[in-house]
């Protein structure tokens, strides 16, 4: 019987279980000339490739240390005749790009096109990654632009470096601080504003909102339509209903400038366009510049909106562009005297149609919701970003048809809450009113926008000290709240609702003929502004038909 082996039983064991033993029965002669029975373990081949070395299959006896090319342990070899040498790489070359003073280039590389590696040589010997690519941008070739002073109402030039490579605009000698092109003006305050309004020194500039005329033409209803007065909005009582009210308010008050402030007409009562010619005639006979912007029902009529923008464009006093922006006219008025620019009004469309025509949307950039669209934001904060620049005590204004939600924050120190279905605040008639508040308040606010107050807190951060807007025929109140008026412009016609003063004092309003013995109110918002500075020196609104356009509210406190 064999004698008994622990350790060649353990291995046996182990590599048995590992499936790695072969039993060759391969007999070596030791020194002493005893026979010596390996016990191999095999170890397969390994595939070459360019990215490593490969390896034979060979067989390693566990006991002695031998190694052997096969199984029966008849072709000795050591470890190192085993390894198979790596294959070499397969570069494909990808042309380097120079770099320029505004893009980064890259370098020529190679890459394998069996491993993916990346070289820096075409032998493979160098390797890099992709961070090792990128070539660092070239110096830009500047020259030197000296500044032009502004010289009246010509533009001058900033001080600035243009690129001879890129052609770009730098603020700085070093290249840093890139500019646009339209950055290197140095603007002419004359230059920034839209419109002007040039005001005789000597005087306090006067300015008067007129808003929601809407007027409703009965000669053009259209079939079907339902709960409108045709005798009563009939085509021949344009004065009676309107014009003779604005007669009266613009002769008394003599305004610089007339704004208005939205719904102009009822749109979808003048769809041929005649109501629109009347008003603009009209306006026109007073010799006076008057700049109006669109309302929530202007754009209703079937000769769109462009045809509107034709005529006032076309009126020889009416302040109004159409820009490429979203709405219809947006654009600035500027109140000039001598040199300076006391007072900025931008004329925005705050949009919210939301029975345009078919003939006024085809011009694509109408929009049926309520409220500014970011390139209209754009434009005028740009506008009076350079204006400060030029001009910081420059006052700033904007007038629009649809109130933003603050207007609510500013109403509620006189009790308002848009939650009460009954609202009757009449501020003119408190004897603790805030000085310079006045107005009425009937009604909650429809439509109200901006309910997060994004849009009012970049207009203050611009610096704007009052908003006109229209909208509400039943508010017509002006507050000073948060160093800003909010003011809603005095309905100027009959048409639609409107308010009227009941003979004990109290207000209501109406659709249409109001109660015998009470009296309409009507008439618009006059804004006198400082001449000094262009501060709103005091603001009211003229009543047509009251002695001096003014009402007694104290009569009524008994």
């Amino acid at each position: 019987m064999a004698k008994f082996n622990l350790r060649k039983a353990i291995i046996i064991a182990s590599l048995a279980a590992a499936s790695l033993l072969t039993a060759c029965g391969a007999v070596a002669q030791t020194s002493s000339n005893e026979p010596h029975t390996h016990y191999l373990v095999k170890y397969g081949a390994k595939k070459t490739t360019c990215k490593k070395d490969g390896r034979l299959a060979y067989w390693h006896c566990e006991d002695c240390g031998e190694y052997y090319l096969d199984a029966k342990a008849t072709k000795p070899t050591t470890l190192a005749e085993t390894v198979v040498p790596a294959l070499p790489h397969t570069p494909e070359k990808t042309d380097g790009v120079e770099p320029t003073c505004t893009k980064s280039g890259k370098i020529d590389y190679w890459t394998c096109t069996e491993c993916l590696w990346l070289f820096s040589d075409e032998a493979c010997t160098v390797r890099i990654d992709e961070t090792q690519l990128t070539v660092s941008t070239t110096p830009h070739d500047l020259t030197h632009v000296e500044g032009i002073p502004v010289d009246g109402m010509n533009n001058g030039l900033k001080e600035h470096w243009t690129c001879g490579e890129c052609f770009g605009y730098f603020a700085d000698a070093s290249g840093f601080k890139k500019i646009k092109e339209e950055d290197t003006i140095a603007y002419s305050l004359f230059n920034i504003p839209d419109f002007f309004v040039e005001v005789p020194a000597g005087r306090d500039p006067v300015v008067l909102q007129l808003t929601d005329t809407q007027f409703i033409d009965g000669g053009q209803i259209r079939p079907g339509r339902t709960g409108v007065d045709k005798n009563f909005y009939a085509t021949n009582k344009m004065n009676e209903l309107c014009f003779d009210y604005l007669t009266e308010v613009i002769t008394a008050t003599n305004p610089d400038l007339i704004i208005l402030t939205g719904d102009i007409i009822y749109g979808e009562f003048d769809d041929n366009g005649s109501v629109w010619q009347a008003m603009v005639s009209f306006m026109e006979s007073f010799n006076i510049p008057w700049a109006p912007i669109f309302g929530n029902h202007d754009n209703e009529s079937k000769k769109g909106v462009d045809w509107q923008c034709e005529q006032l464009v076309n009126a020889e006093h009416c302040l109004f562009e159409q820009k490429e922006l979203s709405g219809n006219g947006n654009y600035s008025v500027g109140i000039k005297q001598g040199e300076k620019i006391t007072r900025v009004f931008y004329m925005l469309d705050s949009n919210g149609c939301g029975n345009a025509s078919d003939e006024t949307l085809a011009n694509g950039h109408t929009i049926r919701e309520v409220g500014f669209k970011q390139d209209q934001i754009e434009w005028y904060t740009k506008q009076i970003t350079i204006l400060k620049e030029v001009s910081p005590e420059t006052k700033i204004s904007f007038a629009y048809h649809i109130q933003t939600a603050i207007f609510a924050d500013a109403y509620k120190k006189y009790g308002f809450d848009q939650e009460d279905p009954i609202i009757d605040i009449n501020i003119e008639a408190m004897e603790d009113k805030t000085e310079g508040d006045f107005g009425y308040i009937g009604a909650g606010l429809k439509g109200a926008w901006d309910a997060n107050k994004s849009i009012f807190k970049g207009m203050k951060a611009l610096g704007v000290d009052s908003i006109f807007v229209g909208h509400e025929h039943e508010i017509s109140a002006s507050v000073v709240y948060d160093g800003v008026r909010f003011q809603f412009g005095q309905k100027s016609s009959q048409y639609d609702r409107y308010n009227y003063l009941m003979p004990d004092g109290n207000i209501s309003n109406v659709f249409g003929a109001n109660p015998e013995g009470t009296t309409p109110l009507m008439g618009g918002t006059v804004i006198v502004l400082s001449e000094t500075d262009g501060a709103i020196k005091d603001s009211y609104i003229y009543y047509c038909g009251f002695e001096n356009g003014q009402i007694d509210w104290t009569q009524y406190n008994n």
